[in-house]
């Protein structure tokens, strides 16, 4: 199962980096590109066994599926898998580092094959999975260093 794997410095708590991803799953658009859409299934709290929605855009594909909370440890790790649409898993640690946290998420996925049908190139995809975890970990930096000036 191909996999990526970023790290990113915040400068903000680890509870409230913990926090943004885990009890504000329908935030996961404003910092995730490809995701379209993202709900709960399951009410508040978030924890082990809570499910989600979500509409992923891959390369102009639309995948619609959901995904559960597998693990969690509040902040320091995060395991949700998908149950459906992609076969995925997103692992979040969360580490202090002085006033801020070190961030880093890794992504195993495969695509099903009726995508890998409409896109042409593994390698593309590939490439393109990298630059959106980048952007989202870049895009998460930007907003919650934001929110606590």
């Amino acid at each position: 199962m191909p996999q990526v794997e970023r790290s990113i410095s915040i400068n903000a708590p680890v509870e409230r980096v913990f926090s943004f991803i885990a009890d504000e799953p329908e935030r996961m658009p404003d910092w995730w590109p490809p995701m379209e859409l993202q709900e709960r299934v399951t009410p508040p709290p978030t924890d082990v066994g809570s499910v989600s929605r979500y509409v992923y855009n891959m390369m102009g594909v639309k995948i619609k599926g959901e995904h559960r909370v597998e693990e969690m440890s509040r902040n320091r790790r995060l395991v949700v898998k998908t149950t459906s649409g992609i076969d995925s898993k997103f692992d979040f640690s969360f580490e202090p580092e002085g006033d801020g946290t070190r961030l880093t998420i890794k992504v195993e996925y495969s695509l099903p094959g009726s995508v890998l049908g409409q896109l042409l190139n593994k390698a593309l995809i590939e490439k393109q999975n990298i630059r959106d975890l980048e952007k989202g970990l870049e895009n998460l930096k930007s907003i919650l260093e934001g929110e606590g000036r």
